[in-house]
């Protein structure tokens, strides 16, 4: 009697949960609008179409940034995994991106199978850093990413800074610039900088430690001449060594930043 019950409890918790995932997106986005406003969540979607289940929307703006093309789809069988998944991309005219976002059932978030590529400039407007003005486009391909206590846990992928150019005070051409991340098995993320053979050339390493302290040294040269408007540059924001590389060494907390997530 107690399994006959059990498969009834878990029969009836399927066709809820069908209910609910099947309800149409358009409808569901009516219900919450209030609720958004309400906990100051600067979230709106435009052309809402499909279901809470598989939908999409022309357009998603959130804090004033718009996202076109976006869509979602859930993906039931991360279920059997102890989470829950949802497939999300949008497409902008510059821009796009692809991941799968997850929470478990024990609160942890993470981004999986993320492709994504943006403008120099829309990251800084996304950033809400304007004074700054940069040219080229970032891609991103993270095989994982993982957050827990909204702290880095791990991270694992490759961040390219392609055609990288810095517009002010003067333009300087910089070429590609990649950024190679792991996670050891301490919980140390290291970042492994370097170049695509353009005028910059560029050597460093950056370690974030689970305390959320890092370090970073790098060494950076103009491939045409120290005497360039590049060499010249570099001159400003590092000390050249008697090899005739500019090293640049910091060290310090991640919470020096945190007003780029404000």
């Amino acid at each position: 009697m107690k399994s006959w019950f059990k498969y009834l409890g878990l029969g009836l918790l399927a066709y809820i949960t069908f209910l609910v995932l099947s309800f149409p997106a358009n409808q569901a986005y009516f219900l919450v609008e209030d609720a958004l406003d309400e906990n100051n969540i600067p979230l709106e979607l435009y052309e809402v179409k499909g279901t809470v289940w598989s939908g999409k929307s022309g357009r998603l703006v959130y804090d004033k940034k718009p996202f076109d093309n976006f869509s979602w789809e859930f993906l039931p069988l991360d279920i059997l995994k102890g989470k829950v998944s949802v497939l999300v991309s949008f497409k902008n005219k510059e821009s796009f991106a692809n991941l799968i976002a997850s929470r478990s059932f024990f609160g942890e978030v993470s981004l999986s199978n993320v492709r994504a590529n943006m403008s120099a400039q829309e990251v800084l407007s996304l950033a809400k850093i304007p004074a700054v003005k940069l040219g080229g486009d970032f891609t991103l391909n993270l095989a994982q990413l993982v957050l827990g206590d909204n702290k880095l846990e791990s991270i694992i992928g490759r961040l390219v800074w392609s055609s990288a150019e810095s517009m002010f005070p003067q333009k300087l051409v910089m070429g590609d610039i990649f950024a190679n991340m792991t996670t050891a098995d301490d919980g140390t993320v290291n970042v492994r900088l370097g170049d695509g053979g353009g005028p910059l050339e560029l050597n460093g390493d950056l370690s974030l430690n689970p305390d959320g302290n890092y370090n970073l040294f790098t060494e950076m040269s103009s491939r045409e001449g120290r005497q360039s408007n590049l060499g010249r540059s570099l001159g400003f924001i590092a000390r050249y060594n008697p090899q005739g590389k500019a090293e640049f060494k910091r060290s310090g907390s991640v919470s020096e930043f945190d007003f780029l997530l404000k």
